[in-house]
């Protein structure tokens, strides 16, 4: 008898029903990535994971990591403080085991094993820094646990983004035809994923030098974009690809501007669509104003005022590369990928 695939929906909990209860022994998951680290503690119940709690904060460890190849000094300060600060809430919930992932920033800079040393010495926890490739498993191994998506159309034919601050990670999914829900990597050749190194902090230090950004500045980034996944798809036919699921802060961001809503409400994330010409009217929009008062606009954290156009373009690229006129958002992926893999191993 096959077990129950992990769904990504958290167990709706009653007054009967507490969380010690529910999940006695949580384990956490902390990424630590070029723009933001995130939390998350949780666990697996009754074939559906439990999210007991979850936070981020926005460091920009990767700041100007492609003019110095290293960790911003003064970031490293913040996320040192931010991973203890994790830390303690772990301990708050009783979390019986921490995985700690770095992703882009930390592949890549000169000074990563310093950063991982002070992170051991101060907080005791040891981070795998893991490969682009992984990056992309793991937040494919989150979205699929999701069987009211993974289930539906959506995922029978698709290309899924988790768009962060220094890579994009890309999983091109065709379901072959009788399979279940459960997705056997081996036997499914239709499945194919990849990281590429772009991001929306990297695209905007790279190509924005004026606010708001000039016109110039902008077909340069998106020309850019447009050669980077041209060269990364160029072996893969894309015609067959009908729907893109996008996860990351860029998504869940455009989704919260677009219904106007304050806060992060994962529910009312989680699955919005956005259409082509929605995304372009949030675009025109984002890039017709200064810093100062695009940080007003309803749904926009004020840490992602600069980076999240370059986001936005990545978006609007991947749609003219598959020629698809609508985005579904997910609001899962990578820390929920690393839990599912950490109960099934």
């Amino acid at each position: 008898m096959r077990s129950k695939k992990p769904s990504l929906f958290p167990k709706k909990q009653n007054s009967h029903s507490p969380l010690k209860t529910c999940c006695p022994a949580p384990i956490a998951v902390i990424d630590i990535g070029t723009n933001t680290i995130r939390l998350l503690i949780g666990c697996i119940s009754d074939g559906g994971i439990i999210r007991v709690a979850s936070d981020r904060v926005v460091t920009r460890l990767g700041k100007d990591i492609l003019k110095t190849d290293r960790l911003d000094p003064n970031s490293i300060e913040k996320s040192i403080s931010s991973i203890a600060k994790f830390k303690g809430l772990c301990e708050k919930y009783n979390v019986q085991k921490i995985i700690a992932i770095g992703t882009s920033a930390l592949r890549e800079a000169k000074n990563s094993n310093e950063f991982l040393e002070d992170v051991k010495k101060t907080t005791g926890l040891n981070i795998e820094i893991i490969s682009g490739e992984k990056e992309a498993e793991l937040t494919f191994r989150g979205i699929i646990g999701d069987d009211a998506l993974f289930g539906s159309a959506y995922l029978r034919a698709s290309m899924i983004v988790d768009i962060g601050g220094g890579s994009t990670e890309w999983i091109i999914y065709k379901k072959a035809r009788g399979e279940g829900q459960r997705v056997n990597r081996q036997k499914n050749s239709e499945l194919k994923m990849g990281s590429i190194p772009i991001g929306a902090v990297k695209l905007f230090e790279t190509f924005i030098k004026h606010d708001p950004p000039a016109p110039e500045e902008l077909q340069d980034m998106r020309n850019y974009i447009f050669d980077e996944f041209s060269q990364a798809f160029e072996k893969n036919s894309l015609k067959d690809y009908l729907f893109l699921i996008a996860t990351g802060g860029t998504a869940t961001t455009i989704a919260a501007i677009d219904m106007g809503i304050d806060g992060y409400d994962t529910n009312k994330i989680h699955r919005h669509k956005i259409s082509l010409p929605t995304l372009k009217t949030i675009y025109e929009k984002l890039t017709a104003v200064s810093a100062d008062k695009r940080c007003k606009i309803k749904g926009l954290e004020i840490e992602r005022t600069d980076i999240i156009i370059p986001g936005t373009i990545i978006l609007l690229t991947l749609l003219e590369v598959l020629g698809v006129k609508e985005i579904i958002i997910s609001d899962y992926g990578l820390l929920e990928g690393a839990l599912i893999s950490y109960h099934v191993l």
